[in-house]
């Protein structure tokens, strides 16, 4: 791997993509939403659930607290990135989505790692 291209290409890519992707942008402005971002992602590409409470347990602790991770969460679905819904079998828990407006984003942003 040339690794001077792929420093340079990332460079750009922080540069270019914050303008071009608003969700990318904001995923991208936190180590815990970046963590939130990924585990959603490989969730919803997985087909699995997405349980908040799983959510916390597979942050590493280091990351921030509880009531950090759920204000980073909240600020998610305040900014219309990923959507809160009830779970139609219990209630008080909830799942995590992401909009679809965020997946078409992050598809369009990957497509330019291809090659690396």
């Amino acid at each position: 791997m040339d690794y001077k291209k792929f420093i340079t290409f990332i460079k750009n890519d922080f540069e270019n993509s914050n303008s071009k992707y608003p969700s990318i942008k904001f995923f991208r402005s936190h180590i815990i939403l970046i963590f939130i971002w990924f585990w959603t992602l490989e969730k919803m590409y997985n087909k699995e659930n997405l349980n908040i409470e799983q959510l916390i347990e597979d942050i590493p602790r280091g990351f921030g607290s509880r009531p950090t991770i759920f204000k980073f969460i909240n600020l998610a679905i305040k900014k219309k990135y990923m959507l809160k819904i009830n779970d139609p079998n219990d209630k008080r828990k909830f799942k995590l989505k992401l909009t679809q407006d965020c997946m078409l984003e992050f598809e369009s942003w990957a497509k330019g790692y291809r090659g690396f």
